[in-house]
Order: structure tokens, then C-alpha cells, then sequence
């Protein structure tokens, strides 16, 4: 395998993946635009609404993480049987684990929004905002578990396509229910619901139609071994995604304990965090494939081509987002919210949001990579520990200091212990 296909391989698995992760921030920021045009309490409002609602998605990602390199090894050794048994068992239990995390989301949400400690006026519209858009849940979950089986499969390509359905439906949804109908911060999560059904039935129907069909009969013990690598790579994920989620809501909560003008802004600031590292989290979504297809049929990774140009251009895409986010994030969250809010903005608050970019790309890259290699449990320790990093770090210079900068700062020393044991872990034999 030269380093010229190698590196088609990479593009070809990656674009889609990046227009994919840009839609959704993009989605969210519109969103947030939208809700602006209602009052700032709605957008504080879905502020904190999507704060809780994605601390319950992401600890279930290990339905796509987990999902995806060992779909791409199961094609890479040819057993069409298992792979066949895996897609059917994955979908009926993300379908599940979406209906009881929407039942207790529901059930839950007036306590959940209770640690935001917001207005009463906010408080209304988050919980109506949470309770409305966990009825899309299932609907979320199985969608991704459908387009991580087809990227797997080396389908990347259906989570553009899944992407758009969400992003077009989503915004034509949320600005007709939301403003001409006046549906608001309802109006909105609805919308969201809605765009999930739509995708999820677009995914799994041509999930359905590409998989392989076999008459292989998958024996007992063969089927106990595929639930048992789904559910301990997802027990490694599941706490990962557990710990991560919590601290970022953590970064979210502590600005809405500050004011409402500092929770508008950390929301709008986390949505283009999200936004500016699409590039690198596509690249380690798509490496989850390549390393694992690697892995399976030459077992090695630590001195190949691919592993060399991973880093390379990583290291690229870090030096552009850190420029080019020091310059210009005023006049990018003057865009999309009020002037008030880009009056709280200073050069030490720029430069730590640079920071997080530049040594962030390199945390989310070996994130992939670990992945790739099977070593879900290295992934999971070293994210748990650096949330606690992060979350003490937080604590401390919150006590010192009561502004976005020491939540910043925080997440930063949390990012650098990732990307560092990370580095470690992905050349450790």
C-alpha cells in the first residue's frame, strides 16, 4: 500500500465525515440565532436545554465509536455472518436504550434544569425545550448507530447524506414551527424531533439494502462473543462519554451561575468550539476505520505511512484553528448573537479559546486512533482522568478567579493530558 493511496483513503473517508460534523455546530448555531430572534431568555433557555440533553447523547456515542472499527474489522477478515448478527443486534438496542433514556430524560428534566439555577422564565422554556426534543432520542440513537455500521462498512458517504436531512429539516422546521407560527422555544425542539425521525429512517433503510446477506448460520457462542464485545467496548465508552459530558456541562453551568449574558455566551462559545474542530474529529472518525482495517490485515500502525500523515496534517489544521480563532472570534459571535455579549470577550478569553483548538486536535486525533487500535479501555481511562484534571483544575481557579477565563483554563489543562498520555498510548506496544 503506497503513501499516495493511502492518502486518497484518508480524503475519501474523511470529507464526508467533516461535512457531516460541520452541519451539526452549523445547525446548532442557527438554532441559537433563531431563539435570538424570540428573546435572549429563550436562548438561554436552549442554552442549558441542549447542556442536558446532550450529556445523555453522549454517553451513549459508544452506539458509533464502538461501532465503527469493529464493523471495519469484522468486513477486513471477511465475517459476513457476525457482521450481519451485529448491524440486527446493535439496532435493537439502540432503539431501546434511546426509549428508556427519553422516559427518564422526560421524567428527570425539571430537577436537571433545577442545577443551572436560571430565572423562572428561563426554567419554563428549557424544561418545555428538554421534554419536546427527548421525544427524538430513539430516533437519534439509531441513526447513529446506522451511519457508524456504514462508515465501517466504507459507506461514509450515507452521513453526509443523513446530515443534510437533519440540517435542512431542522432549520426549515425550527424557523417555521419557532417564528411564523410562533411556536418558540417549542417550536424549535420539535423541529429537532422531527429531523431525526427523517434520518433515522433514511440510514436504516439503506443500511438495509447494502448489508450483505448471508444463509451462514451464527452459532450460540458465536452470538454471546459479538453482545459481549458490544457491550464491554461500550461499558469503556459509556464511562468515558459519562465523565467527559459531565464536565463539559459542568463548563456550562458554572457560567450560568455567573449571569445569563455568561451562559448565552459559553453556549454560543462551546457551539463554534464544536464548529472549529470538525476537521480533526472528522479525521479521527475516519481513522477509526483506516487503523482498524490496518490493524486487522498487516498489524501495524506505529510505523506506517498512515500514521505519518495523520499527524502531519493535524498538526496543520491545529496552526490554522489557533490563528485563525485568535483574530476573528469576536466578529464570529458578533454574527450570530447580540452586541452585548462580544462586550465580555477580553484577549486572555481569545487566546485560552485558541489554546483549546490547537492542543485539542491532537487529543481528538489519538481519540480515533486508540479506537483503531482496540484499545477502548486506554481511551476511556485517560478521558476520565483528564475530566477530573479538568473539573479540579476548575474548582480551584473558580475559587480565584469567577470568569469564563478559569473554565477556559481548565478545559485546557484537561486537552493537554489528553493529547499527551494519548500520544503515549497509541505508540505503546
Amino acid at each position: 500500500m503506497t503513501n499516495e493511496f493511502k492518502k486518497k483513503e484518508v480524503w475519501l473517508n474523511t470529507y464526508p465525515i467533516f461535512l457531516w460534523l460541520v452541519s451539526e455546530p452549523l445547525v446548532g448555531l442557527i438554532d441559537s440565532k433563531i431563539a435570538s430572534y424570540i428573546d435572549i431568555d429563550v436562548l438561554s433557555a436552549v442554552g442549558i436545554g441542549e447542556t442536558v440533553y446532550f450529556v445523555f447523547i453522549w454517553i451513549f456515542v459508544f452506539l458509533a465509536y464502538g461501532t465503527t472499527p469493529y464493523v471495519s474489522n469484522l468486513q477486513a477478515t471477511k465475517q459476513i455472518h457476525k457482521l450481519n448478527y451485529f448491524i440486527t443486534f446493535g439496532r435493537k438496542s439502540s432503539v431501546l436504550i434511546g426509549l428508556i433514556s427519553a422516559g427518564l430524560l422526560i421524567f428527570a428534566s425539571t430537577e436537571l434544569i433545577k442545577f443551572f439555577e436560571p430565572t423562572k422564565a428561563v426554567s419554563f422554556n428549557a424544561n418545555s425545550y428538554l421534554i419536546l426534543r427527548s421525544l427524538g432520542l430513539p430516533f437519534y440513537l439509531l441513526n447513529m448507530h446506522s451511519t457508524a455500521v456504514l462508515r465501517g462498512m466504507k459507506y461514509p458517504k450515507i452521513t453526509l447524506y443523513s446530515s443534510a436531512i437533519v440540517g435542512v429539516a431542522n432549520v426549515i422546521l425550527s424557523y417555521f414551527l419557532g417564528i411564523v407560527l410562533n411556536f418558540g422555544v417549542e417550536g424549535i425542539a420539535i423541529a429537532s424531533s422531527i429531523a431525526f425521525l427523517l434520518s433515522s429512517i433514511y440510514s436504516t433503510k439503506v443500511l438495509i439494502s447494502t448489508q450483505t446477506q448471508t444463509s451462514n448460520f451464527v452459532k450460540s457462542h458465536e452470538k454471546k462473543e459479538i453482545s459481549k464485545k458490544f457491550f464491554s467496548i461500550g461499558f469503556y465508552i459509556f464511562i468515558r462519554s459519562m465523565f467527559l459530558t459531565l464536565f463539559m456541562a459542568y463548563l456550562r453551568n458554572q457560567a450560568s451561575l455567573m449571569s445569563m449574558s455568561e451562559i448565552a455566551l459559553q453556549h454560543v462559545l462551546l457551539q463554534l468550539w464544536s464548529f472549529g474542530y470538525v476537521f480533526v474529529d472528522a479525521l479521527a472518525i475516519a481513522a477509526q476505520t483506516l487503523v482498524a482495517e490496518q490493524k486487522a490485515k498487516f498489524n501495524n500502525y506505529k510505523n506506517s505511512e498512515l500514521k505519518k500523515y495523520l499527524n502531519s496534517l493535524t498538526f496543520k489544521i491545529a496552526i490554522f484553528l489557533f490563528i485563525t480563532s485568535f483574530i476573528f472570534l469576536e466578529n464570529i459571535v458578533l454574527l450570530i448573537t447580540e452586541a452585548s455579549l462580544v462586550l465580555i470577550i477580553d484577549n486572555e478569553l481569545k487566546t485560552l479559546f485558541a489554546l483549546s483548538l490547537l492542543i485539542g486536535s491532537f487529543a481528538f486525533l489519538w481519540d480515533g486512533v486508540l479506537l483503531g487500535l482496540d484499545k477502548s479501555k486506554q481511551f476511556s481511562i485517560l478521558t476520565v482522568v483528564s475530566s477530573l484534571i479538568g473539573f479540579l483544575s476548575c474548582v480551584y481557579l473558580l475559587s480565584q478567579d469567577n470568569s469564563l477565563s478559569s473554565l477556559w483554563i481548565g478545559l485546557n489543562l484537561s486537552l493537554l493530558y489528553r493529547g499527551l498520555v494519548g500520544f503515549y498510548y497509541q505508540i505503546e506496544d
